[in-house]
Parts: structure tokens; sequence; C-alpha cells
């Protein structure tokens, strides 16, 4: 039995796109993984999975070790930073269910690398696969533009005076983004019933003893372990811990942000019940996300698909590995249909576009093109 209900009938138009470029993509991407026979991970993927577990182990047991102040920050930086890079290259993979193709192993996956990151992941599952995947940057239908209210992603939201200085206060927020996640927003997301265009039932017992758990396990792992071992003072532990956490989500958050929150993007909204959005969904998934350091390798490495993310859109439930062949295919088959739908940058212009966004929703200037809803 299911435990989320969609609350809503939004549906895109019938026709894929002009041309049916949805069908020439697919065609394309079916002759691609002809080759592959799978499009789930590979030796590539397994090998950058041992390599980041390598890491993360070296780099807490320099944690463990540390002899100062010093290597405790860097320690710590190097532990959450390759933690963070398997979560969204391995476990974002695995909650698509395409590393292994066994549902029931990579959802063990997924669970246990959330986990180990003190994040529950079970109603951020629902949440990203069933409500953001289907209907990216539509007001009201995508549970990723209710993270926080403090910060304007979609014009069609409700603007607050405050909104006029987001672009400078938002970074600040987001060295809060992962700690706040840990503490409050798994939390709170476990027990609220409306995700946009999603209603939660009732949550399982055993959801609610495992978050618990994880929690626990979270605050030994990185806190009480490495204070214990150490023997170093533990607001030495504790500060090293939060300068950690500080850079590492300020990373993250961008990250999230400018693969559908930059100028570039478009924004819809669903004004009435039983609407229809006006517009294919190929093209809505390519012109409300974006791209960034598409040509880099140590990118497409750490970034693990976000940095295609047009690509993850299309094929969601197709690995991460596969995503640079995906895009050449999909920019190929735009370029031959004069279709110039397709944005890319740099991780850096990403940034000051994402700002820039903020910037102008803030001060009610946002001017875009708009995808109709229509009743």
């Amino acid at each position: 039995m299911k435990s989320y209900e969609k609350s809503n009938k939004l549906k895109y138009a019938a026709k894929d796109s002009p041309d049916h470029i949805h069908f020439q993509i697919k065609e394309r991407a079916r002759q691609y993984f002809a080759e592959y026979n799978s499009k789930n991970g590979n030796v590539a993927l397994w090998l950058k999975t041992i390599s980041l577990v390598l890491l993360i182990g070296l780099s807490y047991y320099s944690l463990l070790h540390a002899a100062s102040f010093i290597d405790l920050i860097l320690s710590y930086f190097a532990f959450g930073f390759f933690f963070l890079v398997l979560g969204i290259n391995i476990g974002h993979d695995a909650a698509h269910n395409c590393v292994t193709g066994n549902r029931r192993a990579d959802n063990i996956l997924f669970q246990l690398i959330f986990g180990l990151q003190g994040l529950s992941g079970y109603v951020w599952k629902i949440r990203h696969n069933f409500s953001h995947h289907i209907f990216p940057n539509i007001y009201d239908n995508d549970t990723d533009l209710e993270i926080s209210k403090w910060v304007l992603l979609s014009p069609h939201a409700k603007q607050m005076a405050i909104h006029k200085y987001q672009h400078l206060y938002a970074p600040l927020m987001y060295m809060w983004f992962s700690l706040s996640w840990i503490f409050y927003v798994d939390l709170a997301m476990l027990f609220k019933k409306q995700h946009a265009n999603l209603k939660l039932s009732k949550v399982p017992v055993l959801e609610v003893i495992k978050l618990i758990v994880i929690k626990l396990t979270y605050l030994f792992t990185f806190l009480l372990l490495p204070a214990i071992m150490t023997g170093l003072p533990f607001l030495h532990i504790f500060m090293a811990y939060l300068i950690m956490n500080f850079t590492v989500s300020v990373f993250l958050a961008f990250t999230f942000y400018i693969s559908h929150h930059v100028l570039e993007t478009k924004y819809a909204e669903a004004k009435y019940d039983n609407t229809v959005v006006n517009t294919s969904w190929i093209r809505h998934q390519i012109v409300s996300t974006s791209d960034f350091s598409t040509d880099s390798r140590l990118g497409n490495y750490i970034f693990g698909g976000f940095n295609l993310h047009v690509a993850h859109h299309i094929f969601p439930e197709v690995s991460h590995i596969h995503y640079p062949a995906l895009t050449k295919i999909i920019k190929k088959t735009l370029e031959e249909n004069e279709l110039p739908w397709y944005k890319s940058f740099s991780f850096y212009n990403g940034v000051i576009s994402h700002l820039s966004l903020l910037k102008k929703n803030g001060n009610g200037e946002f001017e875009h093109e708009e995808e109709m809803i229509i009743a």
C-alpha cells in the first residue's frame, strides 16, 4: 500500500514536443543502451564507489587520530566532503533504483548512505521521485520549492519584504543547510501531511524508530566517538564539526540550486484544479533544468549527475555514469530541430546566476517566459 497519494490531477499536454523530440531522444538513447545492455551502474560506477569509500575511511581514521585543532578541521572537512560526494553520486542513484537495478538492494543502499549522514530519507525519496521529478519548478507541485519561506525561488510564491535582501543573506542561510535538514527538516517532513502535490498518509512506526536510531548513530559517529578517540576538548570537536558543516553545506546548497534555480530556467504555476500544463513533459524538464561543468571530468566525478541534470530529468531511471553520452544525444537532437532550449555554464557562473535570480525575485523584477497553465 502506498504511503502517499496525489492531491491534484495536474497533467502535461498530450504532445511530447514539436516533431516528437521525446521520441527522437528516446530512440537514440535506446541505440546507445543496446551497446551496454544496462541502464544501471557499471564497472566505472563501482570503481567510483570503492574510491569514495576508501577516501571516507581514510579521512575518518585521520579524524579519530587528530592531534590538534587544525588536524580536526582538515579531517572533518575531508570526511564530510567525501561523504557528501558519496551521497550525491551513489545515494542519489540508489534513490532512483539504478545502481544495481534491484529495487530492494538499491533501497537498502540508499537508506544506508543517507542514514549514515543523519537522514532518514523516507519522506525525501517520496517527495523527490513523485513530486520534484514530475513537476520541477511548478509552484505548489514541486516540493523543492517548499524548502524555506525565507528564500523566494519561484516568482509565483508569496513575496515578503525581507526577500528584497535575500541575495545577501541566502548564502549565510545555506551555511546551515545540512544541520537544519538533519535536526529539523528531516523530522518535520516525517510528520507533515501535505507536501506540494502529495498527501502523506500515516507514517509507519518502523520509520519513526529508524529515524531515532539514525540521529543517535549520527551524533555518535560525528561527535561523540571523535571526542573519545582524540581526547581533545569537546569545544574543539564541536567547532571543527560546525566549520565542516558550514563549508560543505554551502557547496551542497549551490549544487542543488543552480541545477534548477537560475535566470536561465523557467517556472510555472497551476492556478486551478484539474489543470493541464500547456507544454510537453520533455520541454518542461529541459527549460526548468540547467547543466554546469559539463565537460569537466572532475565535475562528473564529484557532482554525480547534478551537473548533467537535464539528462537526469529526462532519464531519472538511468545511472549518472551514462549522462555524458546522453547529454550529447540531447544536445544534438535539439540542435538538429533548431530548438535552443538547452542551457549550460560553469559552476561559478551558475552561482552568480542563482544569486541574480534571488535578487530579481526579491525585488519583484523577474521577467521570464512563463509556461502557460490552462484549465
